[in-house]
């Protein structure tokens, strides 16, 4: 399977549970367009730095018993290596404890418990060969911060399917969105990073944060929520597991979300 008929598969999904099964409609959705841009990106046996522009769709929702998440990127190299156009995408499903049982998991910092599971796929468009596929499932933790709209940390098995090693490994990823409001104007700084182990004997343990620093634009004139602009900063240590294979730059970002 493609990541293009998996995610019209997932996106299909989705939609048959919103419209044909009431009890399970959304309680709130948001979707997002985003562009990035950035020099400095590092690939495998090649020591030129490499330019890329991504694009990436990205929708999250919730509905009575937990939420949904996927994004899907498409980056397209536009220098320091042959042009080519890759797919990458990922999609978690979270079934919360506390909304199945209906007892409140809410706890101290702790907000809920959920279960979680999902898919990595990965395809070069240029390429007759398959690209990444890793199976994820474990569990995650919804915390309430002060001063955080989201916190939540998945524990997750990670289970590469393509290209194969022995055995599997394990994967962390705090997710976060902190808004803050500088002289009248909206900010918010969230994002993600993944603590990966080692998948076999042949890689190292990888580090990949991508937090993100917006400033909401539409709010300047008076329509808040929708147009942002701002900055990525990308770390990548040990990247896809090659010791060695770092990665860090900062990336201009553009974000309508509807």
């Amino acid at each position: 399977m493609t990541v293009l008929q998996f995610f019209y598969r997932f996106f299909t999904a989705l939609v048959c549970t919103v419209y044909w099964h009431g009890a399970y409609a959304l309680d709130w959705s948001s979707t997002e367009l985003q562009y990035l841009h950035g020099s400095g990106y590092r690939m495998p046996g090649n020591a030129n730095d490499v330019s890329r522009s991504l694009f990436t769709v990205s929708h999250t929702d919730g509905y009575a018993l937990g939420r949904n998440f996927f994004f899907l990127d498409t980056l397209i190299t536009e220098g320091g290596e042959p042009a080519q156009i890759e797919l990458y995408g990922e999609a978690y499903t979270y079934l919360s404890l506390g909304k199945v049982s209906g007892l409140p998991l809410h706890y101290g910092m702790v907000k809920d418990v959920s279960v979680a599971g999902g898919v990595n796929l990965g395809e070069n468009m240029d390429s007759t060969h398959s690209g990444t596929r890793v199976m994820l499932y474990g569990a995650a933790v919804d915390f309430d911060l002060p001063g955080f709209s989201l916190f939540t940390v998945d524990f997750l098995r990670h289970k590469p399917l393509e290209p194969a090693v022995s055995g599997g490994s394990w994967q962390i990823t705090p997710v976060w969105k902190l808004p803050f409001t500088v002289y009248g104007t909206q900010w918010s700084l969230e994002g993600f990073a993944d603590f990966i182990g080692a998948k076999d004997h042949g890689t190292a343990r990888q580090t990949l944060a991508q937090p993100q620093l917006r400033l909401d634009l539409g709010g300047i004139w008076h329509h808040p929520g929708k147009l942002y602009v701002g900055i990525e900063y990308q770390y990548w240590r040990n990247k896809f597991g090659i010791k060695g294979l770092n990665e860090s730059l900062p990336q201009a970002l553009l974000v309508w979300s509807f």
